[in-house]
């Protein structure tokens, strides 16, 4: 059986074999998944959906205040970015949410979707958590006001209480509405998530029962690790974002297993716990000319395109739609997933150095 033949052969296996041994880590889907309001609408009800289908374990939204003093969950103070009027048109001036009623941000708008089918109204908070909790979704939930008197915290926690449970939801800020909802509402027993960049570590662990928040992106290379090493001392769960292998979850993975959250827009849990199907396998004992070049998958409407190589030296790596530049680690295998949508996604790995090698190398397929 020549190359190609082999290739194609593998392209139909319907089941792929996944590591057995896979890092212990959380996925959380920013905002929900809406691959930047093309496939569903920022913090949309249909983004959680599509988050628990693609195996994500938690999710992170946003809360804001109307005019008439309802929770809304929406990320911006004004509508413009993720909204469209709702006959499809741009809003065009800015559209304060606090200077619109609950009933106007529902008759008047809709979140921006790619097709008009998938564009849904602004949902309340309440609704949100509701869909949340059906789908089984650890939450994060940010407060975006400033709230000196606590009252908005205290709403958004009653509400979760009742709808979620406690321990079952975590409150994300930055240390001013933190230091309020321990000190000022007493609530000790809320679990909340802290942002290093915006306050000092020694203010988050002194609220206790928090998540560390560690950017990757804002933190150079070590002092990224002695922030996860201080997590890992002071026995804090720790989280960070990324969106892309390279610069940020090369950092992540270098840190394994102390990360316990990843937050992202694009990427797609791995292995994956969502319930789609293995449409293809892709699966070579070494670099090749073919594999350079690039492979073009099935297409699929909705789901991941995942990597598995154990190689040494570096090389760059197409994944649908990133390519990225690698180093290898000794010992540790690379294992990165992405979310694709309405696509037949293109692999390829090509090696940078004159002595990279390949162990093993496996491209999956997955349709959510």
């Amino acid at each position: 059986m020549n190359h190609k033949t082999a290739v194609i052969f593998l392209f139909l296996v319907l089941q792929a074999i996944l590591p057995a041994q896979a890092p212990a880590r959380t996925f959380i889907a920013h905002r929900g998944v809406n691959l930047r309001s093309t496939v569903a609408g920022e913090n949309s009800i249909e983004a959680i959906r599509l988050a628990r289908r693609a195996g994500f374990g938690a999710i992170e939204t946003d809360v804001r205040l109307s005019a008439d003093d309802s929770l809304v969950v929406m990320h911006d103070a004004t509508l413009n970015r993720t909204c469209l009027r709702a006959d499809g048109s741009e809003i065009g001036v800015p559209a304060d949410i606090e200077s619109l009623t609950w009933e106007e941000l529902r008759r008047d708008y809709l979140l921006r979707a790619d097709k008009a089918a998938d564009r849904t109204p602004i949902p309340s908070l309440r609704e949100y958590l509701d869909e949340c909790r059906r789908a089984g979704l650890l939450t994060f939930i940010e407060p975006k006001l400033y709230d000196p008197s606590g009252r908005f915290y205290d709403r958004i926690i009653a509400l979760a209480d009742e709808i979620l449970g406690r321990g079952n939801y975590v409150v994300t800020s930055n240390n001013r509405a933190n230091q309020i909802i321990r000190r000022k509402l007493c609530r000790d027993d809320v679990r909340l998530m802290g942002i290093l960049y915006q306050t000092t570590f020694d203010s988050i662990a002194s609220l206790g029962n928090c998540i560390v928040a560690v950017s990757a992106s804002r933190f150079g290379d070590s002092d990224y690790d002695e922030a996860v090493a201080a997590c890992r001392r002071a026995g804090l769960p720790c989280e960070s974002h990324a969106d892309r292998y390279e610069g940020r979850m090369s950092k992540i993975d270098r840190q394994l297993p102390a990360v316990d959250y990843v937050s992202t827009d694009f990427l797609a849990p791995y292995p994956s716990a969502g319930t789609g199907r293995t449409v293809a396998v892709c699966h070579l004992a070494d670099f090749s000319e073919d594999i350079a070049a690039g492979i073009t998958m099935p297409h699929v409407d909705f789901g991941a395109v995942a990597v598995e190589i154990d190689f040494s030296g570096e090389a760059e790596i197409t994944l649908g739609p990133q390519t990225f530049r690698c180093a290898s680690v000794a010992d540790v295998p690379l294992r990165f997933a992405v979310m694709i949508a309405d696509e037949a996604p293109r692999v390829a790995v090509k090696p940078l150095s004159a002595d990279s090698s390949v162990a093993s190398l496996s491209f999956t397929l997955t349709e959510f």
